[in-house]
């Protein structure tokens, strides 16, 4: 039996899912980030001496997802952040991300394993303008599992 060529994702809206909470939708996914930085390690080689540098693992950061869309006036995200702000652990959550097409149907899953917004901004603006309000949040996680 052959298998069919993978073919890329491509994603219209992007649904972020809390423990209890309701659905966010979100427009724009600017990243999921998940990164080990490199250790020098230098030793001397015990038959020769010679200096032997490699690069092992070193300290791992936590995964983060940065996700942008329009500022809805409900102002969930910023209490949320509050929640973290104010040390309360309650706001660690899991929940999912939730990549759609344009019929609404999920395209990938990842699993967002103990999740709090890190860090949320609102986008430049210009009085006048006519532009959307964009919201951008970065979530921290323990870990981002693909489901």
């Amino acid at each position: 039996m052959t298998q069919g060529t993978p073919q890329a994702i491509s994603a219209a809206r992007f649904v972020v899912s809390f423990d209890q909470t309701a659905p966010s939708y979100f427009s724009e996914l600017s990243g999921i980030t998940s990164e080990v930085e490199p250790a020098e390690y230098l030793a001397a080689d015990a038959r020769t001496g010679a200096i032997v540098h490699t690069k092992q693992f070193g300290k791992t950061k936590p995964p983060t997802v940065t996700l942008k869309r329009g500022v809805d006036g409900t102002g969930y995200l910023f209490a949320w952040h509050a929640m973290v702000r104010a040390g309360n652990p309650a706001a660690r959550m899991t929940g999912t991300l939730e990549l759609q097409n344009a019929s609404g149907r999920p395209q990938a899953t990842y699993r967002l394993i103990n999740a709090w917004p890190s860090k949320v901004e609102v986008g430049n603006l210009k009085a006048g303008s006519s532009e959307i309000v964009l919201e951008t949040v970065t979530f921290t996680c323990e870990e981002v599992i693909p489901v």
